[in-house]
């Protein structure tokens, strides 16, 4: 039985990793995919250089340091957990049903896609899904950002200190009545589209407009670059069944990132606490991992030699 299996591959996993087999426990981690959003980047027309994503290049350490546990990975889908009498089971695909005594959960969250034509042929080509994480690359350059959650405010906010001009498109009216979406409408540089919907995105190798439309109202934006924030679907289903999640199915965590089943932790994008940001993600996986360890030293049981 193992002490600890991490489930996942982005930072927070990797970041949990290297804690757990710095303290020298029976550690495995199980991805399906390893680098999360740090191997994202976004190419922009006219940007020659390569992006520099916070964060990132921790990460590509960190993956450096976990791979020489070869032994200690196992690159395969779970595809269940549960628990008995004290000890985890996590099903795989590949290798049979595994047991440990806890179980952290790093498997990230996935953005609500835009389902419109040319979004998908020019994904990292100008059109992204984190305002906040390439907001440094489109300084001087007219950008849209479509949404009205609060992580997309608060990109468009972000955008709006650099980017020459933002729009923000909203689907629906009376959406932006926060403290943020107001101070929004105040900045000189930000145009409002309440009630748009984008029609298409237009560029042959990179973004160089959106068609927005409300109605019989057409409109074509001009930018370089566009961010769709229409919300996130946390990868919990997993553990759904055994440990509480919020309305929208992020796993809940308190300030040592347990859940609600003892042994079971989580962090990253995929719980309450996430904070959409890769170096954010590395501090979550280290403290959960601190909260597994202790758990782990609170709970291995004790073999007493028979006399």
């Amino acid at each position: 039985m193992h002490d600890l299996i991490i489930v996942g591959g982005g930072a927070a996993a990797l970041s949990a990793a290297v804690y757990a087999f710095g303290k020298q426990l029976d550690a495995l981690m199980i991805y399906e995919k390893i680098g999360g959003k740090a191997g994202t980047q976004q190419h922009l027309q006219g940007q020659n250089s390569e992006e520099y994503v916070a964060g990132a290049e921790a990460s590509r350490a960190l993956k450096q340091q976990v791979a020489a546990h070869e032994a200690q990975l196992l690159c395969d889908r779970v595809t269940s957990i549960t628990k008995t009498n004290g000890t985890f089971q996590v099903a795989t695909e590949g290798h049979g049903v595994l047991e440990t005594l806890a179980v952290l959960v790093a498997t990230g969250a996935v953005p609500v896609q835009l389902d419109t034509p040319g979004a998908q042929d020019l994904l990292n080509q100008g059109l992204g899904y984190s305002a906040t994480t390439h907001a440094h690359i489109v300084a001087g350059k007219p950008v849209a950002v479509i949404g009205s959650t609060l992580r997309a405010l608060r990109g468009a906010a972000e955008l709006a200190r650099s980017a020459s001009h933002v729009y923000v498109v909203v689907p629906s009216e009376g959406e932006l009545e926060t403290p943020l979406g107001r101070a929004l409408r105040q900045r000189p540089n930000v145009e409002v589209l309440e009630g748009y919907h984008v029609k298409s995105v237009v560029g042959p190798f990179n973004v160089t407009a959106l068609v927005v439309e409300r109605g019989e109202e057409h409109h074509r934006l001009r930018v370089n670059a566009a961010f769709v924030d229409l919300g996130l679907k946390p990868n919990s289903a997993l553990v759904q069944h055994i440990a509480q999640t919020d309305a929208e199915g992020f796993i809940w965590v308190d300030e040592r990132y347990a859940t609600t089943l003892p042994g079971l932790f989580a962090a990253g994008d995929v719980t309450t606490a996430f904070g959409e940001q890769i170096l954010i993600a590395i501090g979550d996986g280290a403290r959960a991992a601190l909260s597994a360890y202790d758990y782990v030293l609170a709970n291995t049981p004790v073999n007493v030699p028979v006399s």
